[in-house]
């Protein structure tokens, strides 16, 4: 009765169910279940060709299945019959031991294991997959949708996870969370979450595997890159390194790339120098344009040091006489800090009345109804600021002032906020108030100045000298501002502004010439600052240190240009000498011809006009610099306008694209430390500084949005959701 109802199932494609609905079975539903139960009607098909067949030596008839994936192989080492015999799969080769009393179980085993059997060369599930796309046109942005196959890979889904652990700074302990663990058997419960041990080989295996990528891209790379690097002591005093290049590839994108995040045993300018050669070596980078630092002593060491090591191997631009590039935003950091002396009482008492409304939810709650009673609407909270940074003393006052009134009314309400206050430097009066609101719209400049100089994805060298020289002549404009500690203050950041770039020998040399090649500008508009900012004598001398620089970084650029990327016109002129159509008296004679004195005569005319005209033709650095300037406009993309004009002036773009890289703060390799301060935190033992780096260099090569990234949450936004606002 089994084998007639086994024969109607496995009978015919359509199968008919417990509903009485047929439909139509999977062949891999089908193969697998032949697999279990057999293939019925190969049995049939056997049986009855072995029962017209007769078995003269009595054997016993191979019934099962699985001889149709199989091959019997005698042993050759006994003429008779063997009691055990070797069967090959038909498909990966492997022999089995079959012997008739133990059946053919062995076999079955290894076909529903065998990785060559059909039925088992993919068993994974397909979906499709509706992606989504943004491709950037000319008239746009569009999207469009890109319609592929997924299907469920293990390996892959951990590099994913392991991705998002580096991309978004998290944890490894994360992926062992309860709450994570529960997402994923929703999500998918065939996907295993890994341990952390597990994530963090990942990781490191992520961070090799890009920084193989990177490294591929440095050795095709036909621009030099340029520098920015800073140290940081972390919470377990370990003192870390961070080094980044920048430079331009040949599509003409400007990239920044983190390429080493290290301990160094300490902060001496010689150990400092031989952190970064180490470094160097280890991607072989050898032509280095510029390298940005801050104002420490130790980094003059540390430069030095390295210019004789790069010059030392025959990479270096002009002997590496610009080498060293001081970083603008810290410069700035100093000049704001010494003006800020005057308002030093001040500030501690406004800085204070902040932090007392945000050390406690009780306080920032008090002082919320005082806001209502004020009548004060404002979006924005009151901010801490930041002793290193004064940009967010700067957000500090300015948002303190929108709530002056709340601070008012908290004052005279008294209780912990006037006793806790006077304990330090006192309450914040009206004259505080009234001189912060002065000094306001001055502290502005330099803090839409600081965001400028501190871009990381955007060409910043052409904007250095019209930003450092315009903030210095905003400064002099307030030196004689009709208030007294105004005009104080104003004095003392003009002496420290002069400190630093008051001086011709102070100033990097190549930061007028990444002016000169924005083709807004060129040699009227920088003739113009230099005569505007020093006296006669540093005027001739800091324009003629330009014109020489300029020539001859103009004349090595030149030099090393092959020939072939070469204008053919001006290959085609200068082959054409004079002494290739001279012609002599001399060889007039020996020809025996009629020798015409006054054609003579005209033939050394024509060769003296064209010795004059190949001598007086102007060079691509002439023929740039003589053209009109481009429109002031705003969103001039000055990279565009270089790829566009790279085949009238081939030297003076390349020559563009290693000057216009240059970073002019070191920025970009402090903001890797307060992802260092999340991975390196007290609480973290797992974090070795390999794994550290790892961390750091992968979440710096792997993250595709350019923007800053977010780590705190918008109180406002969180508020909204707890009065049910925004569901």
């Amino acid at each position: 009765m089994e084998s007639v109802v086994n024969d109607n199932v496995m009978n015919d494609d359509n199968i008919t169910n417990f509903d009485g609905e047929s439909y139509e079975e999977d062949s891999e539903v089908k193969s697998r279940k032949n697999i279990v139960y057999g293939d019925t009607m190969t049995k049939k098909k056997r049986k009855s060709s072995n029962s017209s067949i007769s078995n003269a030596k009595g054997e016993r008839k191979k019934m099962s299945y699985v001889w149709d994936h199989f091959k019997e192989i005698s042993d050759s080492n006994n003429e008779a019959k063997s009691e055990k015999d070797v069967v090959e799969c038909n498909y990966c080769g492997k022999c089995i031991a079959y012997k008739p009393s133990y059946g053919t179980s062995g076999m079955k085993n290894h076909i529903a294991r065998c990785k060559r059997f059909p039925a088992n060369l993919n068993r994974k599930q397909k979906l499709v997959d509706f992606e989504s796309k943004t491709i950037t046109s000319p008239g746009g942005t569009s999207k469009i949708v890109q319609v592929t196959c997924w299907q469920f890979d293990q390996d892959n889904c951990r590099k994913a996870l392991a991705r998002m652990l580096i991309v978004d700074k998290l944890l490894f302990v994360f992926v062992e969370h309860e709450g994570f663990r529960y997402f994923c058997k929703q999500l998918c419960p065939k996907f295993v979450p890994p341990s952390r041990k597990t994530v963090t080989r990942y990781c490191y295996s992520i961070f090799i595997e890009e920084r193989s990528k990177l490294k591929d891209i440095f050795s095709k790379l036909s621009s030099i890159v340029c520098l920015t690097t800073d140290t940081w002591t972390s919470g377990q005093n370990l003192g870390y390194m961070c080094l980044t290049a920048h430079f331009i590839d040949d599509q003409w994108r400007f990239h920044k790339k983190i390429i080493n995040f290290c301990p160094i045993p300490g902060h001496s300018g010689e150990i400092f120098g031989k952190s970064i050669e180490k470094c160097l070596n280890e991607w072989n980078l050898r032509k280095i344009l510029t390298v940005t630092v801050d104002n420490a002593s130790s980094n003059d060491v540390a430069i030095q040091y390295l210019r004789r090591r790069i010059t030392h191997w025959g990479c270096s631009v002009l002997d590496g006489q610009f080498l060293h590039m001081r970083c603008a935003a810290h410069i700035l950091n100093l000049v704001v800090k010494d003006g800020l002396k005057e308002l030093d009482l001040s500030i501690a008492r406004i800085c204070g009345a902040v932090r007392f409304v945000r050390s406690s939810p009780n306080r920032l709650q008090t002082f919320k109804a005082c806001m209502e009673e004020e009548n004060i609407t404002s979006k924005s909270y009151v901010c801490l600021d930041i002793e290193t940074r004064w940009n967010s003393t700067f957000l500090m006052l300015e948002t303190a002032l929108k709530f002056k009134k709340a601070f008012d009314n908290l004052y005279t309400k008294g209780g912990a906020y006037c006793k806790e206050l006077r304990r330090h430097f006192g309450v914040p009066d009206d004259d505080d108030w009234r001189r912060v609101e002065a000094f306001l719209p001055f502290l502005q400049i330099f803090y839409e100045t600081t965001l400028k100089v501190s871009g990381s994805l955007h060409v910043t060298s052409n904007s250095y000298v019209p930003l450092i020289f315009g903030v210095r002549d905003l400064i002099s404009s307030y030196c004689g501002h009709e208030s007294e500690s105004i005009r104080k203050m104003a004095h003392q950041m003009k002496v420290k502004h002069d400190k630093y770039w008051g001086h011709v020998d102070n100033l990097n040399i190549l930061l007028f010439v990444a002016l000169l090649l924005d083709p807004r500008h060129k040699w009227g508009f920088v003739k113009w600052i230099v005569c505007d900012i020093y006296d006669f004598e540093s005027v001739n001398s800091l324009l003629s240190t330009i014109k020489v620089t300029l020539k001859a970084l103009y004349e090595f650029y030149d030099d090393a240009m092959p020939q072939s990327k070469k204008k053919e016109g001006e290959s085609s002129t200068s082959s054409s000498t004079p002494s290739s159509t001279r012609t002599t008296l001399h060889g007039m004679e020996s020809s025996e011809k009629k020798i015409d004195v006054q054609q003579h005569y005209y033939n050394r005319y024509r060769m003296a006009k064209e010795t004059l005209a190949i001598c007086a033709e102007k060079t691509e650095l002439e023929k740039y610099l003589s053209e009109e300037v481009e429109p002031n406009d705003l969103n001039f993309d000055i990279l565009e306008w270089w790829s566009g004009s790279q085949m009238r002036y081939p030297v003076l773009a390349r020559m563009a694209r290693d000057v216009l890289a240059i970073p002019i703060s070191t920025v970009t390799s402090e903001s890797a430390f307060s992802t260092g301060g999340r991975v390196l935190d007290s609480f973290r033992t797992s974090s070795t500084p390999r794994i550290a780096e790892a961390l750091i260099c992968s979440q710096d090569w792997l993250r595709q949005s350019r923007g800053p990234l977010i780590l705190e949450e918008n109180l406002l936004e969180l508020e909204e959701l707890e009065d049910g606002k925004s569901f």
